[in-house]
């Protein structure tokens, strides 16, 4: 089981360390066709060379055959949908932060928004209660409690300010 990103530019051990190891005769099955690689070109490579080899490939999620021409099909086109679809979210969050720094940059922000980046979760109110039950003797998990707030985000907050 490959426990690593499938992101450019990171190793595969897992990956890596399976691939020689199929012999004919054997069957490696996979989850989704979007995680064998990370392009149609790697995938369909990798695909054939175990075909060649005599290794079954079988996916659990989706049903085609890869023994048949009409599987290699759809297998082929189900992987350039995935390099397809990762392209274009990279794009469009590209363009999204392109946006979002030209909106910073004059001023003119989102209605509603004043400043860009991940809302606080825990206000000045908030973070005034906090720091009184705290004083108090309450322990910063019933305090995070009494506010519905994450233990991890009391202590950051009474970290930081």
């Amino acid at each position: 089981m490959e426990k690593e990103s499938g992101k450019r530019g990171v190793p595969r051990h897992a990956w890596e360390e399976l691939l020689p190891l199929p012999q004919a005769g054997d069957t490696v099955k996979f989850w989704k066709s979007d995680r064998w690689g990370r392009s149609a070109g790697q995938v369909l490579t990798v695909v054939n060379e175990l075909r060649v080899r005599g290794v079954k490939v079988v996916s659990l999620t989706e049903n085609f055959d890869l023994d048949t021409k009409d599987g290699r099909f759809v297998f082929a086109v189900l992987a350039a949908a995935a390099e397809f679809e990762v392209e274009l979210r990279a794009e469009r969050q590209a363009e999204g932060i392109t946006a979002t720094r030209r909106r910073e940059a004059t001023g003119v922000m989102l209605p509603g928004k004043k400043k860009t980046g991940r809302p606080r979760v825990i206000g000045p109110a908030d973070l005034v209660t906090l720091r009184r039950l705290v004083d108090d003797g309450v322990s910063v998990t019933e305090a995070a409690r009494t506010l519905k707030i994450g233990r991890s985000t009391a202590y950051a907050a009474l970290i930081q300010r």
